[in-house]
């Protein structure tokens, strides 16, 4: 059955063993969410630009393609010689040009004729020899598509225009034209730019905003939107002039807190620029559901392995309070002699049952594993202790430095191993234990001990077995110990009643050596 000091040993051994275990396991969770977070920023910033340029590509292909097929169409109907032959009446022409319209779903188109006069059918003529764009075709007898511009009967409505020339024998016999609402390009754009994380802006031919998905006004200035940036590597003139020359591009920008990186190119059959935009975070975000898989993968997978370590730590604690409890039943057994001497090899069985825990040298407790069995045994005494005395003793060996100078370490080492047998005898008889506190010093705790009086006879035994010879080399070397004891009391922590004894023990050094002294609660005693 366990003492209240094995217990407590085991709950000690395990909190220490656990407290590792999840500090590594906190710091490893930790690590890895900052490489987790880090590996997404670093792919975010490398995405940004693949982002930004495929979704340029795929807006550029989508406008392109819209004006293409509008200008194709015209292109087969001013192939036609119901359309280009000047003698064909006009009500005709606009009458089939209803007709295909009523298929396509244009806002519509219209036939003008070489005085650039359009015709529809239920409405006066109209001239539109006024309008730059028609004025432009006339003379290049060139295709043209214009930027958007505000129609309709409402006066808000926004569109462009496809025109082609109308030809016959290379001379300009009219012109047809499709005009297109700006709301199914602006839809391109938003289908183009709903599975990423990046903005589309449609730019005219003087470099005003035509359309764009990040709510930019209709109209605003290219320059004026570039202004509000911080542009890396170029200028915003610099830019305007690689669009105005037709020329495709990109940069990365900063405003505020926030880095963003963007590609512009021209778009093929118009006049116009793509000015696509993908922001760090807006794309960061995008990418966390991915990281969070990767996290919650990551937390799982160490959440195994602290399973197992702490697994292995409870049965590591479990071996130790073996361990320990098997040295101190086996150091009582050889110690009062309910054994026989002749069957067993005292030094062999305590140093096979206390491998890992006990000084080499010595065979004392190493200081790690005395301090924690000396708290569990303070915790006994605080949760109601059998009313037997608890002393711990700090041992000093005189002179050491003097002897290992004088006569060698090994004389050194044969004098510690000797008081560390004695030692460990002491705390055998008398319920205790010792260990090596360091160097030359020795820690000892008494329990089985009835009051004062037999403490100090205990100790007083105890300085003359401290005070041998040790032979070394056909000599015979004197040595004597010092020893410092503090009593414990309630309220009295394991640092105080060490620092106590380390107290008394000095008293002993200032006094001559070869000796003991007591420390008690608010006084000192000589012995």
């Amino acid at each position: 059955m366990k003492t209240k000091e094995g217990k407590q040993a085991a709950k000690s051994a395990e909190a220490l063993a656990f407290s590792n275990v999840r500090r590594a396991f906190i710091g490893c969770l930790v690590l890895g969410m900052l490489v987790v977070v880090m590996q997404n920023a670093f792919l975010t910033y490398r995405n940004m630009e693949r982002t930004a340029r495929t979704v340029r590509q795929g807006v550029t292909a989508q406008v392109s393609g819209k004006v293409g097929e509008t200008r194709k169409l015209l292109e087969s109907l001013a192939s036609m010689q119901a359309f280009y032959d000047p003698g064909v009446p006009w009500e005709e022409k606009v009458e089939k040009l209803d007709k295909i319209n009523g298929y396509y779903g244009y806002m519509f188109i219209c036939y003008v004729d070489k005085d650039i006069v359009v015709y529809t059918l239920g409405e006066e003529p109209a001239s539109l020899a006024s309008r730059e764009h028609m004025q432009k075709v006339y003379a290049s007898k060139q295709p043209y598509v214009t930027d958007s511009f505000v129609a309709g009967a409402d006066g808000k409505t926004l569109n462009y225009t496809v025109i082609v020339p109308l030809l016959q024998d290379g001379a300009m016999t009219g012109s047809l034209f499709a005009t297109i609402v700006l709301d199914d390009t602006a839809a391109l754009l938003q289908e183009a730019t709903a599975t990423a994380a990046a903005d589309a802006v449609l730019v005219g031919s003087k470099g005003q905003v035509m359309c764009a998905t990040d709510g930019t006004a209709y109209g605003a200035s290219i320059l004026d939107i570039l202004g509000g940036y911080r542009l890396f590597g170029t200028t915003a003139d610099q830019v305007e002039e690689q669009m105005l020359n037709r020329e495709a591009g990109a940069f990365h920008a900063a405003a505020g807190a926030g880095l963003s990186y963007t590609a512009y190119g021209p778009v093929e059959n118009a006049n116009w620029d793509v000015v696509v935009t993908v922001g760090f975070w807006p794309e960061f975000l995008s990418m966390l559901p991915s990281a969070a898989f990767v996290l919650l993968a990551m937390f799982l997978l160490l959440l195994g392995v602290y399973y197992f370590v702490s697994r292995h730590a409870r049965l590591q604690a479990a071996s130790i309070e073996a361990m320990v409890n098997s040295v101190q039943e086996v150091e009582k057994k050889l110690y009062q002699g309910s054994v026989p001497s002749g069957r067993l090899d005292y030094e062999n069985i305590l140093q096979l049952s206390s491998k890992g825990l006990n000084d080499e040298l010595t065979g004392a407790f190493t200081r790690v594993i005395f301090l924690d069995r000396a708290e569990a045994m303070l915790q006994g005494q605080r949760e109601g202790g059998d009313g037997r005395l608890l002393a711990l003793c700090f041992i000093d060996l005189d002179d050491l430095k003097t002897l290992n100078d004088s006569h060698g370490h090994l004389a050194g080492d044969m004098a510690l191993k000797k008081i560390g047998a004695i030692l460990r005898e002491y705390g055998a008889k008398y319920d205790g234990l010792a260990g090596r506190y360091g160097g030359d010093e020795f820690i000892l705790i008494l329990r089985d001990i009835d009051d004062r009086e037999e403490l100090e006879a205990v100790l007083k035994g105890l300085v003359g077995r401290l005070a041998f010879d040790v032979c070394c080399e056909g000599r015979d070397i004197a040595t004597h110990c010092s020893i410092g004891a503090s009593i414990w009391h309630e309220g009295l922590t394991l640092g105080m009643l060490i620092a106590n004894a380390d107290k008394a023990l000095y008293d002993v050094k200032c006094h001559g050596k070869a000796n003991y002294s007591i420390f008690l609660y608010g006084e000192q005693d000589e012995i």
